[in-house]
């Protein structure tokens, strides 16, 4: 089974609880899983947030996260 710590948003994503929410820049991100949501955190500037497993799945599944070994 391959272990994934590493994830790449392709596509815009939104998160947060404002209307607007905020849009994470795509790129490469460190992936951490705890309690039922996912933290990701931008390689490149180390911003990071957290989504919802259910979300990530979502995400996953529409094509605009990809897993990076």
């Amino acid at each position: 089974m391959a272990s994934y710590s590493k994830a790449i948003i392709k596509d815009a994503i939104r998160f947060g609880t404002a209307p607007s929410g905020e849009t994470a820049p795509c790129g490469e991100y460190d992936v951490t899983c705890t309690d039922g949501c996912v933290g990701l955190c931008h390689s490149k500037d180390q911003r990071a947030f957290t989504i919802s497993l259910d979300a990530f799945i979502q995400h996953l599944y529409e094509g605009r996260i990809a897993l990076a070994a």
